[in-house]
């Protein structure tokens, strides 16, 4: 039982390791910017968070959904 829990930790650990392989090994690594509103690609193709289209629409004086 006591050797399947050590060879589970260190199983785990590796998992760990190869994940964060990137930020802990390579310079000036950092994790990938997943929210839309930061991602530069998603803003140049044009994606923008849906957050901000709803804030858009009721400064712009929309009722919400559909604010066209």
């Amino acid at each position: 039982m006591l050797k399947v829990i050590i060879i589970s930790f260190i199983l785990l650990g590796l998992a760990f390791l190869g994940l964060a392989f990137r930020i802990l090994f390579v310079r000036e690594g950092r994790f990938p910017q997943t929210s839309i509103g930061k991602n530069k690609q998603m803003r140049e193709l044009g994606i923008t968070c849906v957050k901000h289209d709803e804030l858009n629409c009721h400064k712009n004086g929309g009722g919400g959904c559909g604010c066209s």
